[in-house]
């Protein structure tokens, strides 16, 4: 097994996915994270939902294209000349998330039943399950980092949850956070707590 990851701050989401309020009981529990990756974030969510959860149905859906797919990371990447630190050195060209990463990522969620994966872009799920009837109590956001996209996500998600429900956003300094956090008042959600890459908002009524 590979499970690691490469953001920052897994402790504040393990607590937030601990805390997870539910004003009325749920028949059913659903969570999602954009950007899988090697699969950390993943695992944290799932193990702190089921310490709160106990046996009651559980599903959490994994989104990510992996492959080496050319597109703009952050809001004015140039600019920002924001790099990535690869082997111990920094670099400006991007990570590759391959599809080894993506083969040993099923491999090691294999055996849990409630690990469930799209290999979709973020869009290509939006458009796929844009009927669906699921409620989303917790979205860790950490696919691409910039102010459409994850406003675009956002607004999706926000429309397909319920009173308590959180939304987690990862380098949430890189993007138009105050925008998306603007939008985001239509569906009554608000920030509750934060750490210095990782921000969560729950929706209050």
């Amino acid at each position: 097994m590979t499970i690691r990851g490469d953001s920052t701050e897994y402790e504040l989401l393990k607590k937030w996915s601990e805390t997870l309020p539910f004003f009325e009981e749920p028949k059913s529990v659903v969570t999602c994270e954009i950007g899988v990756r090697e699969g950390l974030g993943s695992q944290v969510i799932m193990l702190g939902l089921q310490k709160r959860i106990g046996n009651k149905p559980y599903e959490h859906i994994a989104i990510d294209p992996y492959g080496s797919r050319e597109y703009q990371h952050f809001d004015k990447q140039k600019e920002r000349g924001i790099k990535w630190k690869r082997d111990g050195e920094w670099t400006d060209v991007p990570p590759v998330y391959s599809d080894e990463m993506k083969t040993q990522l099923v491999q090691d969620f294999s055996n849990n039943k409630n690990f469930n994966f799209y290999h979709f872009t973020d869009t290509q799920f939006m458009n796929l399950f844009n009927t669906t009837d699921k409620i989303f109590d917790l979205v860790h956001f950490d696919g691409p980092h910039t102010t459409k996209d994850v406003m675009r996500e956002a607004l999706w998600f926000a429309d397909k949850t319920r009173k308590g429900s959180r939304f987690v956003f990862d380098d949430y300094f890189v993007y138009d956070m105050e925008l998306i956090g603007k939008a985001l008042t239509y569906w009554s959600f608000k920030v509750l707590d934060q750490g210095d890459n990782k921000i969560m908002l729950q929706k209050m009524k």
